[in-house]
């Protein structure tokens, strides 16, 4: 997923600026909404496929930049009952882990060859 780097998207007036993936994110639970409102559906599984396009449209824990924007919608995602609190905790959890390998892969870049 490539996300703007501006890192802040466009809202309705007087709404908070949200960053671009987390954005994304919405658009996507906002997609499903209405796919579900096109075809009458309403309900806990409309409300359960909106939560899982929204994480599904969550970037990869690879990089810096898109392990930031996961935590961001993770963080979006409980805060909005969009993603319970044990799955929540998950994901941080591997974003805590990718971000500790990407620290150790950028100390081994750094050291001198042998």
């Amino acid at each position: 997923m490539s996300i703007n780097p501006s890192r802040t998207a466009e809202t309705a007036p007087g709404q908070p600026a949200r960053t671009p993936a987390v954005q994304h994110c919405i658009d996507a639970r906002d997609r499903s909404l209405a796919e579900s409102k096109v075809k009458d559906l309403s309900g806990y599984g409309t409300k359960k496929d909106a939560a899982e396009a929204y994480c599904a449209a969550m970037p990869d824990l690879s990089g810096y930049e898109n392990i930031r924007d996961f935590i961001a919608c993770t963080s979006y995602g409980m805060v909005n009952g969009l993603i319970d609190a044990i799955e929540g905790s998950k994901f941080l959890y591997a974003a805590q882990v990718a971000s500790s390998v990407l620290r150790h892969e950028q100390k081994d870049q750094k050291r001198p060859a042998a």
